[in-house]
């Protein structure tokens, strides 16, 4: 697989424990919002047993024009994470694959969309919501559930600003798991097919979110998942 270098810009403290890797964008690369990357050090050789690469979603629109991916690193965590955390500086160079995947909204196709976030299966929501803020279609109806247990949401002024730039989109924080759950399952019961359904979290959650809907009578190609493979 090929890697190009991109050059680490700044490092920011989202959260207690989220931090978002900002980049230059190398020559000629482009990404679609919603999709992922392989991501290694230029200059760090992984100890024996230890993975030398990471899966994390691009958290960044081209709109943006840098280059970012964002990842929770708790007390208990990986090599991978701890050169992020004490040793990666501005400056630096990362090594990042051809973006892979796809997550879209079906603006043109259906009238509204419910985006269900949890923690930091956020970043491919972040992502797109940024794109489409330059290309919005101020008719499709966007509902995002986004929830964290502690009440620390990363990003911060963002969704402000998403907000002010997109009326259609109506955003939620929530920090109770099973209201979390009830308003996903009235709107799908409120909605069912009319709607189209994002679900970014941990696998887990993933699998929890697409059963209750099933219930509600939400079909699969109504679905779409993000599993978020950056956690350890």
């Amino acid at each position: 697989m090929d890697f190009k270098q991109a050059r680490v810009t700044k490092i920011v403290r989202e959260t207690s424990d989220i931090y978002s890797v900002q980049m230059e964008i190398p020559e000629g690369y482009e990404w679609k919002a919603g999709q992922f990357a392989i991501w290694k050090f230029d200059n760090y050789v992984a100890p024996e047993k230890e993975k030398e690469d990471r899966v994390f979603t691009i958290a960044s629109a081209m709109e943006d024009r840098y280059l970012m991916f964002s990842t929770r690193i708790g007390d208990r965590h990986s090599w991978f994470k701890d050169i992020l955390l004490r040793q990666l500086e501005a400056g630096d160079d990362m090594l990042v694959s051809s973006p892979m995947g796809q997550m879209d909204l079906a603006m043109e196709r259906c009238g509204r969309s419910l985006l269900i976030a949890g923690g930091i299966g956020v970043t491919p929501i972040r992502a797109l919501l940024r794109h489409y803020s330059d290309h919005n279609v101020p008719t499709h109806e966007i509902e995002l559930l986004y929830a964290d247990s502690r009440g620390e949401f990363a990003y911060g002024d963002f969704w402000k600003q998403i907000e002010e730039r997109m009326p259609n989109v109506k955003l939620q924080l929530l920090t109770d798991s099973s209201v979390f759950a009830e308003k996903a399952r009235n709107y799908a019961v409120c909605y069912g097919n009319e709607a189209e359904y994002l679900i970014a979290g941990s696998p887990g959650m993933n699998k929890a979110f697409q059963a209750s809907l099933a219930e509600a009578g939400v079909a699969p190609t109504n679905m779409k998942t993000d599993e978020f493979f950056g956690y350890e």
